[in-house]
């Protein structure tokens, strides 16, 4: 009787998440249309991401390009790691170290700035202000993303969304933090994917 019990409550639990994709779907599309939208409207008015990143690796040190990569994994994730997967094959060949070494450096130091903003997130909401207007206006919302946050980051973590901005919103939705640094180690499957795509193209 209680396997029975456990397997209604584990359906329950899974149309539970279905019910809360399908509200949430479209407002998570639209977050990150806007966050896309906002990255276009600076390559096209402003700068270039390409551009920035030559800048980064053609004119500062190599061991600050991994700072300034560290920085940008803990922070909003603006930099997309794939040019710095494609200069690592570069580096290597410069300096005499095997590519996959850097990538895997890479990848660790994504891992790590993922962590860097869950824990900022999880500082944030223990600022009076913002947590109770982040309860008042998205109190449904952090439940559901508490419950449910291990999917979310899965999927930053293998595909092109923003791992610190998900990261983040699970330490501010309290999010359990040992699943975050489980479910982050994807992380190193997306690089090592990336990788082996990216290096037969270059």
């Amino acid at each position: 009787m209680q396997r029975y019990l456990n397997l209604y409550y584990q359906y329950l639990n899974r149309f539970g998440l279905f019910q809360f994709l399908g509200k949430n779907l479209i407002k998570l599309g639209l977050v990150v249309a806007l966050f896309f939208a906002t990255v276009f409207l600076l390559e096209k008015f402003v700068i270039s991401l390409k551009e920035i990143f030559s800048v980064i690796v053609d004119t500062v040190d190599v061991w600050m390009v991994f700072v300034i990569f560290t920085l940008s994994e803990s922070f909003l994730g603006l930099l997309p790691p794939d040019f710095f997967i494609v200069w690592t094959k570069e580096l290597g060949g410069d300096i005499g170290v095997n590519p996959w070494l850097l990538t895997f450096a890479l990848a660790c130091l994504s891992y790590v700035g993922g962590l860097i903003s869950y824990l900022i997130g999880a500082k944030l909401i223990h600022v009076p202000s913002i947590h109770d207007w982040a309860l008042k206006k998205y109190g449904e919302l952090f439940k559901n993303l508490k419950k449910w946050g291990g999917f979310f980051v899965v999927i930053s973590a293998l595909l092109p969304i923003p791992f610190s901005i998900v990261l983040m919103i699970c330490g501010l939705t309290g999010y359990p933090f040992k699943w975050a640094v489980y479910l982050g180690l994807f992380r190193f499957l997306r690089f090592s994917l990336y990788a082996i795509f990216l290096f037969t193209l270059v």
